[in-house]
């Protein structure tokens, strides 16, 4: 049994991250031609919609897709069941968008977001009819046709996504990208899994998975909420140039962040639902994956950011130059995202669905507190301010799951000592390299192959490779040196 979750594991492992390298890299290529074509205030006018966007697509999912994961038997009922109450609220939630697009406009003060608003809200009713299908595949560990379905769709809507900018679409460029990955994965979801509703509405499946969903439904909206509430703020109380800058550097910062976060939690959490009645075991994978997030994600997302100004003139131009500052705070940020996966994942898996919700409220209000308090000091200082907000949000998270496992925020820092030694020697050492050079392809590549060549040394030289998981990897994929 523990052999077969090992396999599944590394198994899903390495599909996910080949889907997530090959779709992240895909979509930097098609965000670099959208953004050479299209104008700041074109993403900043999706940028103001992002959290209704958001909030529809929590309540669409309701927690039930999590739900069906962690649920050890899951019946036709309960398939059948969540897809109806997926559909129901998706047109429910798309006629009330609908009526609200002229508030929203008035809000922000924008006419256009009317008719894009009700456009772009298609996309709630097309994606609620493959939430159950994706789900399936992942509580089965079947992540093949996942990493399949999910590189098709990106190459099919950036190619339309780009004709369309290249045409002068402008912001339907955006729309349209959108709107034709919901709609490919309509057709791909039903063609990969065989599965489509055979059974009736079940009451009694529903209060089964309402009970546990119902709790990250409502964490689900405070994150989205905490998420894109700069966007709503800085549309409020600056202009959409700033939300399109502010919304490119998130986005940026995402492409790192969630490569590997998407990863873990794609992963993650159903091998931990598999495992959840072993204490000792629970704990070890833990300690084991939060330790490795570390070692290869905090290297990446830091030298990223001491290479942002040559990075976004290089690949954007200099009339992006404005997101330089936003991208180096969020880069920073997203170093917790990685952890703060997993600290979910692992309460998530044990059913710890109420505690969850409520630690979430408190970092919601924290959040909520810290953004608003930083509108007067300008849009650097939100991007700042969500920094503050992900080391809160880490540091709760660790005291919770000491009371749980016995493995404290003191103990997880000493663990991570010599990870953090090499951070600092990389970061020092990347400066000073590329300080007194003006020329930014100089700039870029050799603060890469600096900050790559000093991090890799260290690691090496303290060992901090896990030998265990490499052994399995290069088994995995046949390697024999």
């Amino acid at each position: 049994m523990a052999e077969s979750i090992r396999n599944k594991f590394f198994s899903g492992l390495a599909w996910t991250f080949a889907q997530s390298v090959a779709v992240r890299a895909l979509s930097m290529i098609i965000t670099i031609i959208l953004a050479r074509l299209l104008m700041p205030e074109d993403y900043g006018l999706i940028g103001m919609l992002s959290i209704f966007i958001a909030i529809s697509e929590v309540f669409i999912q309701s927690g039930f897709g999590q739900a069906l994961i962690q649920k050890s038997n899951c019946t036709d009922d309960d398939f059948s069941t969540a897809f109806y109450f997926n559909v129901g609220v998706s047109i429910l939630i798309y006629v009330v968008l609908f009526f609200l697009a002229p508030f929203i406009a008035d809000f922000y003060h924008e006419p256009k977001l009317v008719i894009l608003t009700r456009i772009l809200s298609l996309n709630f009713i097309l994606g609620s009819l493959n939430v159950v299908q994706q789900s399936k595949l992942k509580k089965d560990l079947n992540f093949k046709p996942l990493a399949i379905i999910s590189f098709l769709c990106t190459f099919i809507s950036g190619v339309v996504g780009v004709t369309m900018a290249y045409c002068g679409f402008g912001v339907w460029a955006l729309v349209g990208q959108s709107l034709s990955s919901t709609l490919m994965r309509v057709f791909f979801f039903p063609v990969f899994t065989k599965w489509h509703p055979n059974r009736p509405f079940n009451l009694q499946s529903f209060h089964h998975l309402w009970g546990f969903g119902s709790k990250i439904l409502v964490t689900g909206i405070i994150d989205v909420i905490v998420a894109n509430l700069s966007n709503i703020l800085i549309g409020r109380f600056y202009n959409k140039t700033q939300v399109g800058y502010f919304t490119k550097a998130r986005s940026l910062s995402d492409i790192p962040a969630m490569t590997m976060s998407s990863v873990l939690g794609t992963v993650l959490y159903p091998v931990l639902s598999e495992i959840h009645n072993d204490e000792t075991r629970h704990a070890t994978v833990y300690k084991r994956v939060s330790r490795n997030a570390v070692l290869f994600t905090f290297p990446v997302m830091i030298l990223i950011a001491l290479l942002a100004k040559p990075i976004i003139i290089i690949l954007f131009t200099e009339k992006w130059a404005p997101a330089i500052p936003l991208l180096q705070a969020l880069l920073l940020a997203r170093c917790f995202l990685t952890l703060n996966i997993i600290n979910a994942n692992m309460l998530q898996s044990r059913g710890d669905t109420k505690l969850y919700m409520n630690l979430y409220i408190i970092t919601g209000i924290v959040s909520l507190v810290a953004v608003v308090a930083s509108i007067p000091l300008g849009v650097q200082a939100m991007a700042w301010a969500t920094f503050i907000s992900g080391l809160f949000y880490y540091a709760l998270f660790a005291i919770v799951i000491d009371k749980k496992i016995g493995y404290s925020f003191l103990q997880q820092l000493w663990d991570w000592r010599m990870i953090f030694l090499s951070l600092i020697l990389m970061s020092i050492c990347v400066f000073f390299s590329i300080h007194w050079i003006s020329n930014f392809w100089v700039q870029l590549l050799m603060g890469t192959l600096v900050g790559a060549c000093v991090y890799l040394g260290c690691c090496m030289n303290f060992h901090l490779f896990d030998q265990d998981m490499i052994k399995a990897i290069k088994t995995k994929l046949g390697i024999k040196f």
